[in-house]
């Protein structure tokens, strides 16, 4: 039964897709895992399905915590109303598992149900004529632009540019981005350009029968590109039968830009999607030559602010510097539009990290998704937000659902294990670590991670190894003496890790170190006092760490502290 495109169960109305049950009393939401449960057992109805079972399709990965499912169950029992003593939907067998009761009936092929496509990755543009820097530029303009407005698509998963991004170099075959994604449909095309005049040509493949289910060839202008970038989405998804609803950032007809000042948002674009900070430097005053051209684009100044919210949360500029000017920018953005996805993602990731407004940032982040439903960035925000309040398992739904948008992407992996880390579940964090290893080899702070996440599974000849792969840094190694500190006192040797907490307190005499990193650093160390004055510093320094204080394993030893359960008096318990 294609149950996925929805189905009934007794006198509810479930829509999978869209993460709804609609009943007599009216509709309630399910979280994501919550639903991949209902599926599970509807495709089974009235067979007994064990925990086991439900936990391999569920939670393929294995990252999986003991209260995961029972937590699962009781939110779809309070959605179908159902009460478990006396069981009409969902019935609990002692011991065994779960398995549901009423009949299930698939909607009708007319029901308003989403999109039959599963999920959709756009392959970055070719540039194929002469100017070949131009082009390159405006392709990956094309691409970057086409994917946030599919964002939008409802009932459709869209795989971000980042994991879209390596298979930029034309080798792997639809067939192998299909294996190693999971998609359904793929979009591709060219871009030509001779001046200012340009050509697209979009199609739109079933990755399932490498058929050409749809193309289309557009020639304009560059200052027709965003018009043009709407039209293929909404004959991409014509094509795929989909419907486009709610989706106003993706609708709105934003103020015209000339040649110049799309470019330079094409390369803004380009330089965010980066992420290095000298990357996100030269975004800005990209994003600054589109906001003087035209104050009343709204996306430029929302990008702008996203450049500098990540300056400060790398930790290269203080939030003195650049916050005001940050909600600023952002706070222009949506007085342009309200409805603008991206803005209300940031503007909820303010909210979560310096107003430390959890309830707020919720909010905006719920309002993102509604508009931009395959958004990672804001699926990866609510799980911090769930993380931090200590609601574990809706923390890894959405860390599972940002997987499912970027499975290719370095940091949404290592998120993972840092929420792994946080849940304390050593081994799993290990092997999510692991994984963001084998997609880049070279990345430091995932070794970093991986080298205290194998310490505290009790693996401290593998921590050590792993610590010494990454190597120094030039310059002050900040991270490394810090890792160093934890991964040691993890393995029980707290006497060397007082002498790398020393050898990085010496360094702050020298440069500027955070305070988050002297205070974890000094904790490990057993120099509980010197951590307490250096959170002070952190909070004073309004570090973007500061919402996971109660819950990083790095505390722990602070806990029942007077002086410590002040500092976190902000934060939920």
């Amino acid at each position: 039964m294609a149950l996925e495109k929805g189905f009934r169960i007794g006198t509810y109305d479930v829509f999978p897709l869209e993460g709804r049950i609609v009943g007599p009393t009216g509709a309630r939401r399910v979280e994501p895992k919550a639903m991949q449960v209902l599926l599970e057992l509807a495709r089974h109805a009235g067979e007994l399905r064990s925990r086991r079972q439900l936990e391999e399709v569920v939670w393929p990965r294995g990252f999986v915590s003991e209260d995961a499912l029972t937590r699962c169950i009781r939110q779809l029992r309070r959605a179908l109303c159902d009460d478990p003593r006396t069981p009409i939907h969902i019935e609990t067998i002692a011991t065994r598992g779960y398995r549901v009761r009423s009949a299930v009936h698939p909607h009708a092929p007319t029901s308003r149900v989403p999109a039959p496509g599963e999920s959709l990755i756009v392959l970055p543009f070719r540039p194929v004529s002469a100017e070949a820097g131009a082009d390159a530029l405006v392709a990956d303009g094309v691409t970057e632009l086409l994917g946030l407005r599919l964002c939008g698509l409802h009932g459709v998963r869209i795989l971000s540019r980042t994991t879209a991004s390596r298979f930029k170099d034309g080798s792997a075959t639809l067939s192998e981005i299909a294996e190693r994604t999971g998609v359904e449909w793929v979009v591709e095309g060219t871009v030509i350009q001779a001046g200012d005049r340009l050509q697209v040509i979009a199609r739109l493949v079933d990755a399932r029968t490498d058929a050409h289910v749809w193309a289309g060839d557009y020639t304009g202008t560059l200052r027709d590109l965003i018009g043009v970038q709407n039209e293929i989405a909404e004959r991409i998804a014509a094509a795929i039968h989909a419907r486009l609803t709610g989706d106003r950032e993706a609708g709105r007809s934003p103020p015209a830009l000339d040649a110049t000042a799309l470019r330079e948002y094409l390369r803004g674009r380009h330089l965010l999607s980066r992420r290095t900070v000298p990357a996100l430097r030269e975004a800005i005053v990209a994003f600054e030559v589109v906001t003087s051209a035209v104050p009343d684009y709204a996306p430029a100044w929302a990008s702008c602010a996203e450049c500098e919210l990540l300056l400060m949360h790398y930790g290269v500029a203080t939030p003195d510097e650049l916050l005001a000017l940050c909600e600023a920018h952002l706070e222009r953005s949506l007085g342009l539009d309200p409805d603008l996805g991206i803005g209300l993602s940031l503007r909820g990731a303010l909210r979560f990290f310096f107003a430390l407004d959890f309830d707020a940032a919720e909010r905006d982040l719920r309002r993102a998704l509604a508009l931009l439903p395959s958004y990672g960035l804001a699926m990866i925000q609510l799980a911090s937000v769930y993380a931090v309040r200590r609601q574990f398992a809706e923390a890894s739904a959405w860390i599972e659902q940002a997987l499912l948008v970027d499975p290719l992407d370095v940091g949404v992996n290592m998120n993972l294990g840092d929420h792994m880390m946080l849940q304390r579940r050593w081994p799993d964090a290990a092997r999510a670590l692991q994984r963001t290893l084998e997609l880049a080899p070279g990345h430091r702070p995932a070794r970093l991670r991986l080298a205290w996440a194998l310490a505290c599974a009790g693996q401290a000849d593998a921590a050590r190894e792993a610590l010494a792969g990454c190597g120094p840094e030039h310059g002050g190694d900040v991270a490394g003496l810090e890792y160093a500190a934890l991964v040691e006192a993890a393995s029980g040797r707290i006497e060397t890790a007082a002498a790398h907490h020393d050898a990085l307190a010496r360094l702050a005499r020298q440069q500027r170190v955070p305070g988050w990193s002297l205070a974890r650093s000094a904790v490990a160390a057993g120099r509980h006092e010197q951590a307490l004055l250096a959170l002070a510093a952190a909070v004073k320094e309004r570090s973007t760490s500061l919402p996971f204080l109660r819950v990083t394993p790095a505390f722990d030893a602070l806990h029942g502290d007077p002086r410590f359960e002040a500092i976190c008096a902000p934060l939920p318990r």
